[in-house]
């Protein structure tokens, strides 16, 4: 510490501006007796312990520096809550993330919270700083007892040491690599093991009928794999039941119309009629809903329906013929049933895994995470120094699909608890998803406020960076210690909530019945140092000298924005974490009570209560598509009738052009076209020329192949072209080597099935990305080795007894290459149709609902959210826009689904520029952050209080200017995308605008302190929304800079006329 007599004035000499002011201000304390404040230099300090900060900085480092130590030499001992015992003690404390703290408890715990030089004592220290750090992660308990074998057995130690890290070396391999990675592909090679007996056990396939179909089980099995939790299992296998339903009406109905037009003597018709419906509408509809649903379990169920309904339309031959077989249908239906019996009772026996522990051990990753990112953020808010970009990124895409699992997790969870009856505990955990994935909103606006303070403390060149550090040191300096206070409370919670991973391995509910207090009592001790604080900082001169200077002003609303912003969204992460509490506090007495069933969904005719899940109506293409009622903010004039235009005189043309709007929606589009696509590729089945050599190459399985492969984009179907060809080559040859080696051999055709298994399972759940390759292997190896096998063992229909591919004495040369035709075929037809019949590109629809997402936004802003508060009692506007947040959230997801397939579309021009799209899709995302943290402020009190309501009304030309001018930028970013051109360097500059309004804050702020009048919460929305537009507009100027690098340069035909 400085000495305290030293002039606050310590600047470079030749120092101007800003930092002139602020040197040349002395802190205003109020003397010990009472009297008026006064300015003096810092002497000595008050009895809470403060001293000058200015002083401090200026003799620790140049003004305006960030470094550490300035910044943490300020942070004084203060009282802190323990979360613990809710016990109020007083000490100097270190954040530290919790890995450092290792796995020490209670006390150990807490004392390695602290500053170890001010009351720590020698053990204690030894255990933080001394040799045996390490070992107490692995010892909290026998610390004494292990320091002592240390000191006089070093040998011993290093071998003991060695034991404890092979044994959980061997731990962490089990159960991170051998049991995720080991497990999942065991468990479904051992399914389609299983599955393979209908073929090669005689008495199982006798009693399956005759056929040569009997290797459709395994073929289920594939595409049904044991692999997911017990709930994933659940849902998937009412999916499947539900597609196998729909497939048996298509086949019966297929069959009925067949015969009856046959008996009418009009055979042709029926045809006709069956490939038009049936053919187009039913396999068209199975590729619309699979797009809609967007379900890995839906896609699996979409697949056993393509899969029974292609084989009793084009194989059996009773359509053709125009006869009725339910026994076809029948074994079918048995066939397929079976591979979901077999995969359904492996998952549930073989290593089982339930949704409801794994929702937990997600949860319980996720408060991890959160306590990480908050320790860094606070460290480095208070600190001044900037921690890695990358490093926080990291951790919110960690966060981000932990968050992804846990959306997927839940909706496999309530399947568990609809079957076992606890529909009540799936609502509680619900609630509780909910509530904890909110908290990234929170930390998200926490970082915000960090990204600010970085950009004002270091990118602004000269003086007004150095005023700009001068300034956060003096907020640091009084809320600093209230800050850090209550980030050690709702740490300490954050660690041990919501589920025990230690002393329970059915991870209970754990919760401490001090926490709800403790945190309570955190947020009362914040709220009253926070208010002593500011009115400490506010009535420094520095502060009353802003109303003859500006640009003082400005700097100092920036920097009182960015500090109210942070302190504020402290309090609401401690509320929502204390809503948490309250949730745990339900599920806690849900628990005791006996988890009570009820079984309430059997009652489907009644309308349960307590059901949360809202239905969405909306179509893909609705969510990005600008409403009706954001039209009217392209103009001034908003709610003019001359805006109001009349319809009723509109020719029919256009009328019928908005009555056929739901056939230009791409998904529709999508839908026609497998449907169109099946119908032409099935058409030569039922013309009798053509008819024996779609059966000869088995162009049943090339239909599969066309329907299962189609996507609605261009590149998410050319994405796996080539790995679908090469894995169907590879399985057809590795099937024929297999049977040049063991022909007809049954057991070794068994054993060699399973170890191929095993590697394409690998495949299929280790390469996400390329999944299809494992999968056409083992297909294509199904296809002809168990179909040859069927074959030599004279297990085929009356109707087939001929020699096709060899009869009893299979070629299996042949049947191999008969399957890389007909497979081959449908992955070329796929192709084709994406590519020449309404070919959806995915880069320009990326492009079109990028752009039109944009314009949105900006009508958003412009439409101003302050104006939706109902202001002295006046009807409430609604903020139209913000309301719609959820589907801008929904839309920008789809859309990183369309860049991964724009990435995969080929172009002369070059590779689909996808780093530079994925920075403009997170810029994107951190604006729509922004939205939400702004609506969550808004929502909080829609009624504004009077000088609320006062300053809405002091600042309305200003934020209308700054609405505009950040409208105009989304509206040119909109622009440039479509067209494909660079942006004009000469944009509108909001900076200006933005900081006229600011001033006008600032005039306001000095009027209410003038008069002694208001609270520093008045202020909190216009801090919330200065820091949103400081927000937005650097977001702005990262997508524009994207743009230029991606548009930078054109070709000379692109401005042709």
């Amino acid at each position: 510490m400085s000495d305290p007599g030293q002039s606050l004035s310590r600047v470079p000499d030749g120092a101007d501006g800003l930092s002139d002011v602020i040197a040349s201000a002395a802190v205003t304390r109020p003397t010990s007796n009472g009297a008026s404040p006064r300015s003096t230099p810092m002497t000595e300090p008050k009895d809470d312990g403060h001293t000058n900060p200015l002083e401090s900085v200026a003799k620790d480092a140049e003004p305006g520096s960030t470094s550490e130590r300035p910044r943490y030499a300020m942070l004084r001992n203060y009282s802190l809550i323990l979360p613990e015992t809710g016990e109020r003690v007083r000490r100097q404390i270190t954040l530290r993330p919790f890995d450092s703290i290792g796995e020490a408890s209670g006390r150990e715990r807490l004392v390695a919270e602290y500053d170890l030089d001010s009351e720590a004592g020698e053990d204690t220290a030894f255990l933080i700083h001394g040799s045996a750090n390490e070992s107490r992660v692995w010892f909290p308990r026998t610390t004494r007892i292990f320091r002592w074998v240390s000191g006089r057995y070093a040998k011993f130690e290093r071998r003991l040491m060695r034991l404890v890290q092979a044994i959980r070396c061997i731990r962490w391999i089990y159960d991170n690599i051998l049991f995720q990675e080991f497990t999942r592909p065991l468990k479904c090679s051992l399914t389609y093991f299983f599955a393979s007996f209908t073929v090669f056990s005689t008495t199982i396939s006798s009693l399956l009928g005759s056929g040569d179909g009997k290797h459709l089980t395994a073929t289920v099995t594939v595409y049904f794999h044991p692999s997911r939790t017990i709930g994933s299992m659940i849902e998937a296998f009412t999916f499947a039941e539900l597609a196998l339903v729909y497939s048996t009406i298509l086949s019966c109905c297929s069959m009925v119309t067949a015969a009856f037009f046959r008996k009418l003597d009009l055979l042709w018709v029926g045809h006709a009629i069956v490939l038009v419906v049936f053919c187009a509408g039913g396999l068209g509809s199975i590729a619309l809903m699979k797009h809609k649903m967007g379900k890995q379990t839906f896609n699996t169920a979409c697949s056993v329906a393509s899969t029974a309904f292609t084989r009793i339309l084009v194989r059996e031959g009773s359509v053709q013929e125009g006869t009725v077989s339910f026994s076809k249908i029948v074994q079918v239906g048995l066939l397929v049933n079976l591979g979901v019996f077999i995969s359904a009772t492996v998952c549930f026996l073989v290593f089982p895994v339930t949704a409801i522990s794994s929702l937990k051990k997600t949860c319980k990753k996720l408060m991890g995470t959160y306590t990480h990112i908050l320790v860094i953020i606070t460290r480095s808010f208070l600190s001044g120094t900037e921690v890695s970009k990358t490093e926080i990124e990291e951790l919110f895409d960690v966060a981000g699909s932990l968050i992804s699992s846990l959306d997927t997790t839940i909706q496999e969870a309530k399947y568990e608890h609809y079957v076992c009856g606890t529909e009540t505990e799936y609502f509680l955990q619900m609630r509780l998803v909910k509530s904890i994935q909110s908290l990234t909103q929170h930390l998200g606006g926490l970082r915000s406020s960090l990204q600010m303070q970085w950009h004002l403390t270091n990118l602004h060149p000269g003086h007004t960076r150095s005023s700009c550090a001068e300034l956060f040191d003096i907020f640091v300096y009084y809320l600093g210690p209230p800050m850090k206070s209550l980030t050690f409370t709702i740490k300490g919670i954050l660690e041990v909530l919501p589920f025990d991973d230690k002393n329970s391995p059915t991870y209970d509910v754990h919760l401490n019945s001090r926490f709800g207090p403790s945190l309570n009592m955190a947020l009362d001790l914040f709220s009253s140092a926070r208010t002593k604080a500011l009115k400490e900082i506010y009535s420094q001169e520095i502060f009353a000298q802003q109303a003859n200077r500006a640009e003082l002003a400005i700097h100092l609303e920036k920097v009182a924005s960015t500090c109210g912003q942070f302190s504020q969204g402290l309090v609401g992460l401690a509320r929502e974490i204390h809503s948490i509490l309250h949730i745990l506090r339900e599920y806690e007495d849900y628990v005791l009570s006996g988890h009570p069933r009820s079984w309430w969904w059997l009652a489907f005719w009644k309308t349960n209560p307590k059901n949360l899940q809202m239905a969405d109506n909306g179509s893909e293409e609705e969510d990005v598509t600008v409403p009706s009622n954001l039209a009217h903010l392209f103009s001034d004039d908003n709610f003019g009738a001359k805006n109001q235009k009349d319809t009723s005189r509109d020719p029919w043309t256009l009328k019928l052009w908005r009555a056929l709007r739901t056939f230009r929606r791409n998904d529709v589009r999508f839908g026609i076209k497998v449907g169109v696509g099946a119908l032409l590729f099935t058409l030569p089945a039922y013309i009798p020329q053509s008819r024996e050599i779609f059966s000869h190459y088995r162009g049943e399985w090339g239909l599969v192949t066309f329907v299962l492969m189609m996507n609605i984009s261009i590149g998410g179907t050319t994405s796996s072209v080539i790995y679908r060809l090469c894995g169907t080559a590879i399985g057809c040859y590795s099937a024929w080597l297999i049977w040049f080696i063991f022909p007809s051999n049954r057991v070794a055709l068994a054993l060699t099935g399973l170890l191929i298994a095993f590697p394409c399972f690998c495949i299929i759940h280790g390469w996400k990305a390329n999944s299809a390759f494992g999968r056409f292997i083992l297909l294509a190896f199904n296809l002809t080795a168990l179909y040859s096998y069927s074959l030599s063992q004279n297990d085929i229909d009356r109707d087939d007894r001929n020699e096709d591919e060899g009869g009893v004495k299979p070629i299996v040369s042949e049947i191999a290459f008969h399957r890389l035709i007909s497979v081959s075929s449908g992955v070329l037809w796929s192709l084709f149709i994406t590519l020449y019949i309404w070919p959806n590109s995915a880069r320009a629809n990326l492009k079109r609902k990028l752009s039109i997402l944009w314009i949105r936004m900006g009508l958003i802003w412009k439409n101003d959210p302050l104006n939706s508060l109902s202001v002295r009692g006046e009807p409430l506007k609604p903020y139209v826009s913000i309301q719609d947040e959820q589907k801008l959230q929904k839309s920008l997801l789809k859309m990183r689904t369309l860049m991964v397939a724009a990435g995969n579309e080929f172009r002369l021009k070059g590779p689909f520029p996808t780093k530079h799209y994925d920075s403009i899709m997170k810029t994107t995302q951190e604006i729509l952050d922004v939205y939400h943290n702004m609506n969550s402020m808004i929502t909080k009190d829609l009624y504004a209080s009077e000088r609320e309501s006062q300053m809405i009304a002091y600042t309305i030309e200003e934020r209308k200017e700054l609405s505009n001018r950040i409208f105009l930028l989304f509206y040119l970013i909109a622009s440039a995308l479509r067209l494909n051109l660079p942006l004009p360097y000469d944009l509108p500059n909001t900076v200006h605008a933005r900081d006229r309004m600011i001033v006008k804050v600032s005039e306001y702020r000095m009027k209410q302190l003038s008069e002694d009048a208001g609270t520093e919460d008045d202020f909190v929305l216009f801090y919330a929304f200065i820091l949103a537009t400081m927000s937005i507009n650097d977001g702005l100027l990262h997508i524009i800079a994207s743009l230029q690098e991606v548009y930078g340069s054109i070709e000379e035909e692109t401005l042709s006329i």
